[in-house]
């Protein structure tokens, strides 16, 4: 059931009208029992996967919470007779227990998880391997197996809910099915955004009383998510399979077409598929966490993966990139660095080698194929050399005497990192990594400029009253775009405008979501996102 078809407006009337209703004791349940349909419309076969997560991450939480409680009580009570080695023990016990059930419940997960998604990767490049190594021509083995609705989020966002109650950040919830409802909150599962539960969970568990002005807020930011989804994403992605599927039917110009026309898709497909979970979840009274924060305007690569999936990026940097950085290895590394390299040095090692980790991770986690990959690693190492470079970067600017405050320069630096986070699309778009570095040759060999201008570019699929409702699309989420840059708040900006113009905005947004709808052709505008 995608939030995009009739099917979906139904349940959901449905359910707003009982949560609303409804004694506001039981609004968490509402929220539960819904949750768990929508889910279950997705395929009732997978449902499995969901509940062995919120037992195994709720059962081991309860217990590593219970024996921090039981640690405390038994240093309590024996404080008088225990000696300061005695105190060491019962800590170094209790965690050593916890860390087992860690472990236990993480792996568990997590092995789900790769082998879902990885089997056949993993089993098609062994096999490979192993038939350069032998000759022997073995067929590899592939499941084909089905992933479950939202499986990487779902256990990304109870992974992090699990490490930070067992790093001591705040006790478990010990009603299983509030942590249920957590897990399974219907608009998050699509695509994200990932939420932290001290953040999401009181919103969740307390009661919400209708909120007319929030309720408009919802809608509104509905309304523009479907506007950058259907109206611009699923008219753009149709230039764009053109283009990167027969990519050897075009020169080098065509193809930089497709890798900016795909820029705009994949950023107005995710970024509205968010917007109407957002808004689905505001008119439940939910605020979940920003997971964009205009990210093409970003001055440098790392700002940008700061602004682009900020919850996904946030889930990294708090539980791969600081836990490797700091850990007692990287410090003894940190250390070598700086007796034999120099002080920068061991500060910089550190940060470049968990970066490039980082990325290795987010590459592989979009999906079980070396062109992602690539697509990491090319991320991971442009900022790695950002950073060990930044030195040499201060210097030349002092050196040219170059004036940093000017809008130019703020210009340029917008534009170059456009242009190194379109570099990368060449690997994270294309079927695989040949036909990455075979679009990346082309563009720079064979450009044919001239395929601009003889009409090849209308044979790509888009009519050219397609390109003119695309085109002026994309100047309305830029203009809309820069204003929000300049810290205008649009739907408070328009609820201080008088009835006539406000309600002309809303009608201009609905006419063009109703009439420029371009779905159709693309499984009824499907979340791509809504893959993982």
């Amino acid at each position: 059931m995608s939030f995009l078809q009739f099917n979906f407006c139904i349940f959901f009337v449905i359910l707003i009208l009982a949560y609303y209703i409804l004694p506001k004791k039981v609004q968490w349940i509402c929220l539960l029992i819904g949750s768990y349909i929508f889910y279950i419309s997705a395929g009732i076969k997978t449902v499995g996967y969901i509940v062995f997560t919120t037992l195994t991450v709720w059962v081991g939480t309860i217990i590593i919470s219970k024996i921090s409680e039981n640690m405390k009580i038994e240093l309590t009570e024996k404080k008088e007779t225990l000696t300061p080695e005695n105190k060491k023990q019962i800590k170094a016990l209790a965690k050593r227990k916890q860390r087992i059930i860690f472990w236990c419940v993480l792996l568990s997960n997590f092995g789900i998880l790769a082998f879902l998604k990885y089997f056949d990767f993993l089993s098609k490049n062994i096999v490979g391997l192993f038939n350069m190594v032998t000759h022997h021509g073995t067929v590899p083995m592939k499941l084909d197996l089905l992933l479950p609705l939202g499986i990487s989020f779902y256990t990304f966002q109870s992974m992090g809910y699990l490490i930070d109650v067992y790093n001591g950040k705040y006790k478990a919830e010990k009603n299983l099915f509030k942590f249920a409802l957590f897990i399974s909150f219907f608009p998050q599962i699509v695509q994200g955004p990932i939420n932290r539960f001290d953040k999401l969970s009181e919103q969740l568990y307390k009661t919400h009383r209708f909120d007319w002005q929030k309720f408009k807020y919802g809608l509104q930011l509905i309304l523009w998510g479907l506007f950058k989804k259907m109206v611009i994403a699923d008219r753009a992605i149709t230039l764009v399979n053109e283009t990167f599927k027969n990519y050897d039917n075009y020169g080098g110009a065509i193809t930089v077409v497709g890798v900016l026309f795909y820029s705009l898709q994949q950023y107005a497909d995710f970024s509205g598929g968010i917007d109407v979970a957002m808004g689905i979840s505001e008119l439940l009274g939910i605020n979940m966490a920003v997971n964009f924060r205009r990210p093409y305007f970003s001055t440098s690569l790392s700002e940008f993966w700061r602004r682009w999936h900020i919850t996904l990026g946030a889930w990294m940097r708090d539980y791969i990139f600081y836990p490797l950085a700091l850990s007692k290895k990287m410090s003894k590394v940190s250390k070598l660095a700086n007796k034999h390299l120099g002080r920068k040095a061991g500060r910089t090692i550190p940060v470049v080698f968990s970066n490039l980790v980082v990325f290795l991770v987010v590459g592989i986690w979009h999906g079980a194929y070396w062109h992602y990959v690539a697509w990491g690693l090319y991320n991971g190492i442009v900022i790695a050399f950002s950073t060990i470079l930044e030195p040499f970067y201060e210097w030349l600017k002092r050196v040219t005497k170059v004036n940093t405050e000017c809008f130019s320069y703020h210009l340029f630096r917008i534009l170059r990192t456009f242009f190194i986070v379109n570099l990368g699309w060449y690997f994270d778009r294309a079927s695989n990594l040949n036909s990455s570095l075979y679009m990346l040759h082309n563009t720079v060999a064979n450009f044919k400029i001239t395929q601009l201008l003889d009409g090849t570019i209308y044979k790509l699929g888009l009519k050219e009253q397609d390109f003119r409702i695309l085109f002026w699309a994309t100047v309305i989420l830029f203009a809309v775009s820069v204003l929000q840059e300049r810290g205008v708040k649009i739907r408070e900006f328009l609820s201080k405008q008088n009835l006539v113009f406000r309600w002309a905005v809303f009608y201009a947004l609905i006419f063009a979501v109703i009439s420029f709808d371009a779905s159709s052709g693309n499984l009824l505008g499907g979340f791509m996102y809504a893959q993982f």
